[in-house]
C-alpha cells in the first residue's frame, strides 16, 4: 500500500489534470512550476464530460490573458512554441466541447533561454507576396499591447516626409563600429537614414545629392511640399545593398529619376551608383513621337514599392494628380551591375494605366512571375492594360503578359475614376483546398475580388465576373468612391481591410473553397477617414495575432486579430505620451521585434513595451 501511494504521488507531480462538469484536460508537459527553455513543447489532451457524447470541439493555449496562441479541432496535440522568456503565472490550456461547455487548466511556468534572431524585412509588406504579415513576433501580444504597458518610446525628426514602409535588418556588422539591429528609412528630401532599431539613435544619414523638386513641379502637392524618394526601397542582403529610387532636378533644372545602390553599412554609393533612369518603347500611344514612346521624367512618378526578384530590381511608375501624358512603366535593373535589363509599358499604343497601387509594390511568386495592378486608361486586351491585374514574365528585355483579369465593368471604372490599381491584391500563401494559389484585393469601387492565380479569368463581357472565384460588390469603403487604397493582409483564415470611410473589417476565408464570407466576421469600432489605413498583422505563428493600422488623422491603432471589434490600443488613449503626429498617406506601420515604427511628415516614431 505504501509503494502504491508513492507511485500515485509521483504521477500527480508529472501530469496536470483539470476536471469540471464540462470536461477533463490532461497536460503532460510542461509541468506546473517548471522552468523550461524556449521553444517549449506543450503536450495536452482533453475528453468531454460524460454528459456530452458529441465529443471535443477543440483545445487551445492562452499563455497570458486574452492571448490565444494555438487552437486545434483535435482532442489532443503536442507542439513546440517560441515564447518570450519570463514568468507565466497563468498559462492556460482550455478545451471546448461540442455541447457548448468548456474547461480550463492553469499552471505557472518560467520560460528561460533567448529568442531567435528576428527576421529581416527587406521589402514592402514583409515579402514579395505583399501580405504585410509578420508571423515571428514573439514580444508583442494581445495581453501587453495596451495603454498601460505599450506606448511611444522615441521619435526622430528627419529632413522630409517618410512615404515608404521602414525596413529592418538584424545584427548588421560592422556598422558604426559595432553590431546593430537597424531600421532604414528614406525621405522626400532625398535622404536615406539608418537607425539603431533598439533605441540607440541615428547610425548614419546619406543625402543622395539630388535636389528634390517643389511639389508644384510634379503636380504632387498632395504628396509632400518637396518630392524625392516616395517608393519603399528594397534591400539585397547578399549584396549588402539598399536600392532607392529618387527623383529631383539637377543644377540646370533638368528633371531626372535615379536608381541608387547604397551600402547598408554606411550609405556610401556602390560602384556604378547612381544610374539615370531612362527608357523608350515603340508604340502609337498618345505621346508617341515618330512611333516611339519616351519615359517622361517630369510626369513619371514612382510610388509603388521596389521589387527584387531573379536578381533584378523592378520599379513601377504612374503619375500624380492625373497630369498628362503618362503611362504605366515597369523598368528593371540588374542588381549586381545596375544595367537596365527590362523595359515595359502597359499602354504603349494608348494612354495612362499607371502603376502605383497605394504604395504597395509589384509582387512576385515562387516561380519569379510578376504581378501588378493598373489604373485608369486604355484597354484592348493585347497591348493596353488599364484597370487590370496582370501576371507578367520577364522575356527578351521586356515583360510578357502571361495572364490577366480585367473586371466586366472596366469601362465604367475608367470613366468614373474608380481605378482598380488604387491598391494591390495580396498573394495568399499556398492553400490546401481546391485552389491552392489565390490572390485577394479591391480597388476604388470597393468590390472585393478573389482570384485563382493559376487562371486569372481574363475579361468577361456578360455583365458579371463569374469566371473568377468570387466578386463581392460594395464590400469595403464608405458610401461613395474612392473606397479602397489598402492591400489586405491574410492571416490564419482572415482577410483585413481598412478602407476609406469605413471601419476595420475582418472577413473569414473558407480555405477549402477559397471563398470569403460575404459579410464581415467583425468590424472595428471607428471609421477611417481618407484614405483609410493599411492593415499589418503581427503574430506568433497562428496565434497572438494583432492587426495594426495608422489612421490618417494621426492615430496608431491595434486590434485583436481574432476579433477586430476589440481594439487593444490606440495612441490617443494617452495622447500626451503617445502622440503620433501627422502620418503620410498609405504608409504602413512596420512591426518587428517588439516595436512598431511609423513614418510621418516630421520623421520616424517608435512604439514599444514601456
Amino acid at each position: 500500500m505504501k509503494t502504491g501511494r508513492i507511485l500515485f504521488i509521483l504521477l500527480c507531480a508529472c501530469v496536470a489534470r483539470a476536471s469540471t462538469s464540462n470536461g477533463i484536460i490532461t497536460l503532460t508537459s510542461p509541468a506546473n512550476g517548471s522552468s523550461v527553455p524556449t521553444p517549449i513543447t506543450v503536450t495536452a489532451s482533453a475528453v468531454p464530460p460524460a454528459t456530452c457524447s458529441a465529443g471535443i470541439a477543440g483545445i487551445g493555449i492562452y499563455p497570458t490573458p486574452y492571448n490565444l496562441l494555438f487552437k486545434t479541432s483535435a482532442s489532443s496535440f503536442s507542439q513546440s512554441f517560441v515564447l518570450n522568456p519570463g514568468k507565466y503565472t497563468n498559462f492556460v490550456v482550455q478545451e471546448w466541447d461540442k455541447c457548448g461547455g468548456n474547461s480550463k487548466l492553469s499552471i505557472s511556468i518560467t520560460i528561460t533561454g533567448s529568442l531567435p534572431q528576428p527576421q529581416p524585412v527587406v521589402t514592402w509588406g514583409y515579402g514579395n507576396s505583399r501580405n504585410n504579415v509578420n508571423t515571428k513576433e514573439y514580444k508583442l501580444t494581445p495581453t501587453n499591447v495596451n495603454p498601460s504597458t505599450f506606448g511611444k518610446k522615441s521619435s526622430y525628426t528627419l529632413d522630409g516626409y517618410i512615404y515608404g514602409q521602414p525596413l529592418f535588418l538584424p545584427s548588421v556588422s560592422p556598422i558604426v563600429g559595432g553590431i546593430h539591429n537597424v531600421i532604414y528609412v528614406a525621405t522626400e528630401n532625398n535622404s536615406v537614414y539608418a537607425f539603431d532599431a533598439d533605441g540607440g539613435g541615428l547610425l548614419w544619414k546619406k543625402p543622395l545629392g539630388l535636389s528634390p523638386a517643389a511639389c508644384s513641379d510634379w503636380n504632387a502637392c498632395g504628396v509632400a511640399p518637396a518630392v524625392g524618394v516616395t517608393a519603399t526601397p528594397v534591400i539585397d542582403t547578399t549584396l549588402k545593398t539598399i536600392f532607392v529610387e529618387a527623383k529631383g532636378r539637377t543644377s540646370d533644372g533638368t528633371y531626372v529619376h535615379r536608381l541608387y545602390a547604397l551600402s547598408i553599412y554606411d550609405g556610401s554609393n556602390r560602384a556604378g551608383s547612381p544610374v539615370n533612369i531612362t527608357a523608350k518603347v515603340t508604340g502609337t500611344g498618345y505621346d508617341s513621337v515618330g512611333g516611339v514612346i519616351t519615359f517622361n521624367p517630369k510626369r513619371a512618378f514612382c510610388r509603388a514599392a521596389l521589387l527584387e526578384t531573379g536578381g533584378v530590381i523592378y520599379m513601377g511608375f504612374a503619375t500624380t494628380d492625373d497630369a498628362d501624358p503618362w503611362h504605366g512603366w515597369i523598368l528593371g535593373y540588374n542588381a549586381s551591375t545596375l544595367s537596365q535589363v527590362v523595359v515595359y509599358n502597359d499602354s504603349k499604343n494608348g494612354s495612362r494605366a499607371g502603376i502605383w497601387m497605394g504604395g504597395a509594390g509589384l509582387a512576385a511568386d515562387s516561380n519569379g512571375l510578376i504581378y501588378t495592378a493598373t489604373g485608369n486608361g486604355s484597354w484592348d486586351g493585347s497591348s493596353n492594360w488599364a484597370d487590370s491585374y496582370l501576371k507578367l514574365q520577364a522575356s527578351g528585355g521586356t515583360l510578357q503578359t502571361v495572364d490577366y483579369f480585367t473586371p466586366f465593368n472596366s469601362s465604367t471604372l475608367n470613366s468614373s475614376d474608380w481605378d482598380l490599381g488604387s491598391a494591390f491584391p495580396t498573394l495568399l500563401p499556398t492553400l490546401s483546398g481546391t485552389y491552392s494559389h489565390v490572390m485577394i484585393g479591391a480597388g476604388k469601387e470597393g468590390r472585393i475580388y478573389v482570384i485563382n492565380r493559376d487562371n486569372l479569368g481574363k475579361h468577361s463581357t456578360n455583365g458579371t465576373d463569374g469566371q473568377i472565384l468570387q466578386s463581392i460588390p460594395l464590400a469595403v469603403g464608405g458610401s461613395s468612391t474612392p473606397r479602397n487604397f489598402s492591400t489586405p493582409p491574410y492571416w490564419n483564415g482572415n482577410i483585413f481591410f481598412a478602407a476609406n470611410g469605413d471601419r476595420m473589417k475582418q472577413f473569414k476565408l473558407n480555405t477549402s473553397t477559397a471563398k470569403l464570407a460575404t459579410t464581415p466576421f467583425a468590424t472595428g469600432p471607428e471609421l477611417y477617414g481618407f484614405p483609410g489605413g493599411q492593415p499589418v498583422v503581427s503574430a506568433n505563428g497562428v496565434g497572438s495575432g494583432i492587426v495594426w493600422a495608422v489612421e490618417h488623422a494621426g492615430v496608431l491603432r491595434a486590434y485583436d486579430a481574432t476579433n477586430v471589434a476589440r481594439e487593444l490600443y490606440n495612441s490617443n488613449q494617452n495622447s500626451t505620451r503617445d502622440s503620433l503626429g501627422a502620418p503620410t498617406k498609405f504608409a504602413p506601420v512596420l512591426v518587428i521585434n517588439g516595436r512598431a515604427y511609423v513614418g510621418t511628415h516630421a520623421g520616424l516614431v517608435v512604439y514599444g513595451l514601456l
